[in-house]
This record gives structure tokens, sequence and C-alpha cells, in this order.
């Protein structure tokens, strides 16, 4: 029996003979198993970083009745039948939540939230109380095989200790949350702003609307109003572990419904998280890129933290999968069924304010569907045809509305990912990005791709099949991505690569096992041989090459610091070039197995040290700098702050507006001031009049002019700022007045800017130092750390 039968044999629908009595089944074989792991091991983590299981337990009951529920209800109705109780219940998951937004974003513009939760009640009742669509209660009795099942809890377990490396650094006590990930007190505005309102302004400089993809802060809102739970919980700790749960097993069913086995799907999960970028160097990358979970060379990993710290790309990540089911299944069947053409039709209505990259990449996908079948197979495919029309105009709807024509800093630049790459960032390699060393980095990067992809190579005699085309045009999106363009916040551009992991991953595992048809046990030995053989390469490169990182210096210059880069790399493909020639010489020896898939096996081999060094590093990192309140990045929140902002929503209107004194996240001789200042709006979800105004549209926009990033520039709207610093600096009747009178604002939030971390640098003229006259002419009602609120009399 081949492996994919055997996993075919495990799972499948039970007989009615299996069925017609009591089923008495070991617990260690219940497929149930698994999962109870993996819930007991979420709610002990949440438990550890100060998530009650009572708390853990309302948000769950919210997610199985709010979202997962209503939205498997629609999906076995879209298909008319249920499928797989696992494939059921992820893709639910992911259709309930765009139920949930799409729904919250007219209740809240009606200024009643709660109704939304309406449409998914609706939902229920109808499949509850009419009789035809009663049956979608019932599963279809199809197992999934236990191997699988195992597969998805260790994806599942290995993202949860990944989990634990985020929540480390969003503490709950100072001086944790002053040192935070920056773009949380960012996240926390934009919840708050859609928590109270819906008439897009940017919460922290109130001047500039909202050109976002933020349909995840109306399900943070949405979640918030309904359980009653702290949006900083849900960001922190909560709201996106469903979601990537959910995630790991759509993948897993999309690679199922494209290889048509069970181990197909698993592999592709599998391969989506944990076969990452060769890393053949002894020494590590700089502290940024080892806290974030980057690779060498960009692979789009999955690991990276950005699942956490983007939620943006989970929420479009686990949103796009059906639409990418959908699509696959219309593809194959000649788009026959319409339940299936509304659901396509209506999903991009989500997908586009989930994350803006996702519809351009499907859009390239189907374009190279449409072309290449009528170059070479000389037929027009209307069902790609079809759907590049509903996603173009999705597509179009959004860069009108959502994101008013702005590009949000991603330009042009070739060669723009490889000025980011982490190995040349490290050595300083990039530091005079000449092309001759952006060309080699990108040779670097390409070998890795090819480590890693290279089973699609099995897929030639199915090259011009549409399911085919889609998912290499996905990845080709991908990789031009990096190629061609760079984004001033440093790593946007490899959203796209990340968007199209799943679809590469799939292909290369589609490709592998047609290059080994029939793969049993014994057959596979040649197999793992030469993936243990990829491992040994990659552990002897490391012992060879050193732990010292190399770095530019007068004594280290760029032909030895290029060699030293390069010959690790170079070692590998001349590996690859023998393992070839040798697997070609002695292929009759290797039974029903291809000399290809050899090659591609051990270059499978390449890639495990990569996870298992990332994983490794996980336990020591915890034990030497603690598991919880970490202080280890920047300083970009105020001490007390999240107190301030906590009393000031208990004594303020949600359209009472803030004036403050602080602008800065933090100064320094180099660069300046660093304008992401959030953490007023963030804690206070209330709008600011000028905190910060970084992260908008026009500050990107003022980077060509002012010749510095956005989070760099200086105001555009230079009297609203004068008149804001006046009524801290010069405080008077007039100036504090002008505040109130002329532009609303009834609260003056003061930090202590002359208390910065960094102590030894002179003043700057960005410090907004507060006069001691403002309590003459503002009553001050609260304080906290280095923080006080005063309301104008």
């Amino acid at each position: 029996m081949t492996l994919a039968q055997q996993a075919e044999h495990d799972g499948g629908v039970q007989s009615d003979e299996r069925s017609s009595g009591p089923v008495r089944t070991a617990v260690w074989k219940s497929g149930w198993l698994p999962a109870v792991l993996v819930a007991v091991a979420t709610v002990g983590l949440l438990w550890f970083y100060d998530v009650s299981p009572a708390t853990t337990g309302i948000f769950a009951a919210y997610v199985a009745v709010g979202i997962t529920l209503p939205g498997t209800l629609l999906w076995r109705l879209v298909h008319r039948r249920a499928r797989t109780l696992p494939e059921d219940l992820a893709a639910g998951t992911a259709i309930g939540y765009a139920i949930e937004v799409l729904a919250y974003i007219p209740a809240r513009a009606l200024g009643v939230p709660l109704a939304a939760q309406l449409v998914p009640l609706a939902v229920i009742a109808a499949f509850a109380g009419v009789p035809g669509l009663r049956r979608y209660w019932r599963g279809s009795g199809e197992r999934a095989p236990l191997g699988w099942s195992w597969a998805m809890a260790v994806v599942a377990l290995v993202m949860l200790a990944w989990a634990s490396k985020y929540y480390r650094y969003l503490g709950t006590e100072w001086p944790s949350y002053g040192k935070t990930d920056i773009d949380l007190p960012f996240h926390l505005a934009l919840t708050g702003e859609f928590k109270h309102h819906m008439d897009l302004v940017t919460p922290w400089v109130t001047s500039e609307g909202v050109f976002y993809h933020w349909f995840v802060y109306a399900d943070f809102a949405s979640t918030s109003w309904v359980t009653g739970i702290e949006p900083w919980v849900l960001i922190a700790r909560l709201s996106l572990l469903p979601m990537i749960m959910a995630y790991v097993v759509l993948i897993a069913a999309f690679g199922r419904r494209v290889t048509g086995s069970w181990l197909g799907g698993a592999l592709a999960s599998l391969a989506t998280f944990l076969i990452l970028s060769p890393d053949p160097y002894g020494w590590q990358l700089a502290g940024f890129y080892q806290n974030y979970a980057f690779n060498t060379m960009d692979d789009g990993s999955n690991m990276k933290l950005f699942l956490w710290a983007s939620p943006t790309q989970t929420f479009g990540s686990l949103l796009f999968v059906p639409l990418m089911l959908l699509l696959v299944d219309l593809l194959r069947e000649h788009g026959g069924d319409r339940r299936r053409w509304v659901l396509f039709a209506l999903l991009p209505a989500a997908i586009m304010g989930a994350k803006a990259t996702f519809l351009p990449t499907l859009l390239c996908g189907l374009l190279l569907v449409v072309c290449a079948q009528l170059v070479f197979k000389r037929r027009l495919n209307r069902v790609a045809l079809a759907a590049l029309g509903v996603v173009g105009a999705w597509m179009a709807f959004a860069n009108l509305v959502l994101f008013g024509g702005e590009s949000q800093g991603l330009d042009i630049v070739p060669l723009g990912g490889m000025r980011h790459n982490p190995a040349g960032d490290t050595t300083g390699f990039v530091a005079d990005p000449k092309m001759y060393r952006l060309v080699i980095l990108l040779a670097l990067t390409v070998l890795c791709w090819v480590c890693m992809w290279a089973g699609a190579a099995g897929l030639r005699h199915r090259l011009f099949d549409a399911e085919v085309l889609l998912m290499a045009g996905l990845g080709i999106v991908g990789m031009a991505a990096l190629m061609l363009f760079a984004h001033s916040g440093g790593s946007a551009e490899g959203f796209f690569l990340m968007g199209a992991r799943p679809y590469l991953a799939t292909l290369a595992v589609w490709g592998l096992l047609l290059l080994a048809p029939a793969l049993t046990w014994r057959t596979a030995r040649p197999l793992l041989v030469a993936f243990a053989a990829g491992v040994l390469v990659i552990f002897a490169i490391r012992a060879v090459d050193g732990s010292h990182t190399p770095r530019f210096s007068p004594t280290f210059r760029t032909v030895q610091l290029t060699a030293k880069i390069t010959y690790p790399y170079v070692i590998l493909a001349l590996v690859i070039v023998v393992a070839a020639v040798l697997a070609w010489r002695y292929r009759s020896r290797l039974g029903g197995i291809r000399p290809a898939a050899l090659v591609v096996t051990l270059m499978l081999g390449f890639s495990l040290p990569t996870i298992a060094s990332q994983i490794g590093n996980l336990y020591p990192i915890g034990q030497k700098n603690g598991w919880k309140n970490a202080a280890e990045l920047w300083p970009i929140v105020t001490e007390g702050t999240p107190e301030a902002g906590r009393w000031l929503r208990a004594h303020s209107s949600t359209n009472d507006l803030i004036a403050t004194n602080a602008h800065c996240v933090y100064l320094s001789v180099a660069d300046g001031c660093d304008r992401r200042h959030f953490g007023i709006a963030a804690y206070s979800e209330r709008r600011v009049l000028v905190e910060s105004w970084a992260y908008t549209a026009e500050a990107h926009s003022q980077e060509l002019s002012q010749g510095v990033i956005q989070q760099y520039t200086m105001y555009w709207h230079p009297q609203i700022i004068i008149d804001n610093d006046a009524a801290f600096t010069a405080p008077s009747a007039e100036t504090v007045g002008k505040l109130r009178d002329q532009y609303g604002v009834r609260w003056l939030w003061v930090e202590d800017v002359s208390n910065w971390y960094w102590e030894d640098e002179p003043p700057f003229p960005d410090e907004v130092h507060v006069s001691p006259d403002l309590g003459k002419f503002a009553q001050l009602r609260y304080r906290a750390g280095h923080v006080a609120v005063y309301e104008i009399k």
C-alpha cells in the first residue's frame, strides 16, 4: 500500500457496519486528541500570559457561535453538502469573519454597533427554521486520517510556541509596555477609531483620512463590543490565534483539494510553515532579524512574527484561502456552479479591505491563466476570464474608495527587496547598495527559492493546467515584488511573497508526489537518505564557517566580505549539481522514484536546519531575557499612558478631542524625531488633533519632497502644529482658548518630554516642553507616571 493510499484508508467515510453500534477507539488513536491537546495548550499559554480561562472562554464562545457556526453553515450551503469537518470549520471561520466585518461597517455607521450580530443570528435561525436547510447541520461522516490530524497539531503547536516569542515583548507592566512592538499602538489606535466611529478619520492626526486596509480593526472592534474584552487583550493575545489556526487547516484543505490526497494536504501545510530558506552560515543575524524570526534570504516565511505583528496580513491570508478553494473548483468544473460563483463574487469585498496585496496578486495569476492558455492551448478560459472581471472590479473599487489612489509608500525600485536583505544588512554588505551587490544577493535568494520549491518541476506535464498557472502566477508576483518594489517601511514588498507562499508550497508538494508515484516506506528510503544528507551538508558548512559574524571594515573589505557571504551557497549549488549527476547516472537503482525527486528531497533537507535553529533558539532566549514583560525593544510608549488612557475613556465622550505636546516616540542624533507616536490615541480610544502624522497617505507622499522617510517628515499643516504647541509652551487664555474654540479640543495630554530614554543626548527642537503656567488655564484631572491629563476650562 502506498503512503497516499494508506492516508486515504485511515480517513474516509465510516461504513454502515462500523457505525451501526458503539465504536470503541483507543484515546491515542482518536482524531480528537490532537485538537484537544492544541486547545489545552492554548488555554495554558494564554493563562501564563495573563489571560484568564474565563476571558479565553468568553472569546472562544463568541468565535464559535458568532463567527465559525454561521460561516460553516453557509460554506456547506455553497457546496450543497458537508465536506470534511476540519475544512468546514476552518473555511467557516474565514467566511464568518467576512460576514462579521461587512455587517459591522454599516451597523457602526448607523451608531448601533451591536446590531451587526443580527446577521449571524439570522443565518443560524434560517438554517434551524427552514426545513430545506437543516441538513447542513449534519457532517459528512468523512474522517481525517490520524496522521493528518497530528500533522496539523504539530504545526499548530509550533505556532503556539512562536506566539510566546511575540507575547513576551507585549507586557502589561512597566517598562515592558513602554518598549513594545513599534506597531502595536498603531493597531490599538485604529481599533479604537473603528470601535467608536466610521467616518474614516486618522485618530492620531485628525486632518488626515484613513486610506488603508483596515477591515481587521473592524473585527477587533466588533469583538470588543460583544465580549467586553479590552482591545489590547484582543490584539496582543487572543484575536489572531483562531485566524492562524484556521489558516493552518485551510492550507491543508487546499493542498488536499489540489493534490487529491490527505498526504498532499498535510505536506502543503507543513511546507508552508516549516520549509524555509537554507541557512548555511555559522553566524547569526542582527538582533532585529533574530527577534522577528527573519531568515538569511527573503523567503516569504510565515514564521516571521508578521503573522502577529501585522494582523492585516494574517486576516487577508485567512480570507484568501477560501477564495482560492472556490476558484480551483470553478476552474476544474468549468464554472458550472452558481452558488460558488455567488460566494466568489462577494468574498473579495472583504478581502480588498483585509490586505491590499491579495487582489492584485490574484489578478496577475488569472491574467497568466488566460494569456498562457490562449497562446499555448489556443483556448480562451472563460471561467478565468469571468473571475478576472470580478477581481478587477473589486480591485478598482478598493483603489478608488478604500485607498484613494494612494500607494502608501510602495514605489518601483529595481532590486528594492534586496536592499533590506537580512544577511546583507547584518554584515553591512548593502550599506552601500551598489548594483552588483544587490545582484549577488538576488542570485543567492533565487537559489534559496529553488531549494524550497523545486518540487514544482514535477508538474512540467501539467504546466498549462489552469490551477498550476494560477498558483505559479501568485508565486511569480510575490518574487517579482521583491525584485521591482521597495517600501519606505522596509518590508511591505515582502508581503506579496508571504501571501503567495502556501500556493508555492502546494505546487512543490504536488510536483514532488508526481515525481515519486506509488511511494511506500520501503521505496522512500532513498528519499529519506537524500533528505538526511541535505541536513548534514548544512551543519557541516556551518561548522566550517564559524560563529564570528563578518562585517565590512577597513580590515575586511568588499572582496573578502563578498566571498564570505557567497561561498556557503556556492557549495550548496555544487552539491546540487553533483547530486543531480549521480542520481541520473544511477537512476536504474531508484525503483519508481525519478532522479529529480532525489535532488528535490536533498534540497528540502537544506531547509530543515533553518526552522530547527529558530525553534532551538526560542528556549535559551526566553530563559536569558525572560518569558514575560520583556523590555528589549524600542521605547515608544510613555510611562503612565495605559492608566491615563483608561481614565480618560471613563471620563470623556467618544467625540472629545485631545491635544498633546508629544509628537516623537524617541529622538536620536542620527535621525531626529521619530513620529510614530500613537500611544495616546491607542490607549484613550479618542482622537488627537496632532499626536503624530506617520503612517498616513500624505506622510508617504511627502517623502519625495522632504527627502526623508515618512516617520521623519515635518507636518505639512504648519499653522495647526504651531497653534497646538503654543498652548503648551506659552499657555494663555488666547492660546488655550484657540484650541478649544477653533479646533474643538477639550483635553490636554501632557508628557514629560525631558525624561527621554536617551539621556546622554542633547535637547532637540522637536521637544515641546510644557510651561508651569498651564495649570492656570486648564484643570489638572489625572496624573500617572510621566503623563498628566488636563481639561480645558
